[in-house]
């Protein structure tokens, strides 16, 4: 899941402020792959949010821990277990975390019982086909990296359409939608029309908030 060094980014409109934007003032969140609580630090701070997290790695649960949060030390999948028929939550969040795992769709589908009535899935995934990588790939470059497109840890590849067929093929029906790239990284969500544009080019992540189509 989310790299150890992983931390909140304030620089322009990205990731995490889009994640942000989708998630409801005072409601109960569940933060999958949650590193070291910086989201869910921030979702409190600004949002009075009561988070939870789920994170494998020992050292990174134990600082979010430390912030005062319940976290669970384990997979995804080896976490659901624990939480099922006990925990409901308004937002799950997926960041930047399914292209990780090796059955993203079944862990999407395990989730949905984990949703209160309403409730959404936030999911961001990484586009390989944006304008950088499409020029690295069309060069003969592919050389995977510590974070990132490239990240090394990557298991899995989206763009944007099989993203959204990912989150259809999960039982989801997606109702919000945000494109982040180095346009609005740089420029803030004045560029964010422009991303929205041509998402499959210019949109470095996608952005999805989604319920259960039943």
């Amino acid at each position: 899941m989310a790299n150890a060094n992983y931390r909140f980014n304030d620089r322009g409109y990205g990731t995490h402020q889009a994640i942000s934007e989708l998630v409801e003032v005072g409601t109960t969140v569940l933060d999958v792959g949650c590193a070291s609580g910086y989201l869910m630090e921030h979702l409190r701070r600004t949002k009075n949010c009561s988070c939870v997290g789920i994170e494998p790695n020992q050292e990174s649960a134990d600082r979010a821990s430390g912030l005062g949060f319940t976290v669970v030390c384990d997979s995804a999948l080896g976490a659901h277990p624990v939480m099922d028929g006990t925990w409901k939550f308004n937002h799950i969040i997926f960041g930047d975390v399914l292209e990780h795992m090796v059955e993203p769709l079944e862990v999407l589908e395990r989730y949905r019982s984990l949703l209160a009535p309403d409730g959404t899935m936030i999911v961001s995934l990484p586009n390989i086909v944006s304008l950088g990588a499409r020029v690295r790939i069309a060069c003969g470059v592919w050389r995977y990296e510590e974070m990132g497109i490239f990240d090394r840890t990557h298991l899995r590849f989206f763009t944007v359409r099989t993203g959204q067929e990912l989150l259809a093929e999960a039982g989801l029906a997606i109702v919000n939608k945000r494109f982040v790239g180095p346009l609005t990284f740089y420029g803030g969500r004045r560029f964010q029309g422009i991303t929205r544009l041509r998402p499959q080019v210019f949109a470095n992540v996608m952005i999805f908030a989604a319920r259960p189509i039943d």
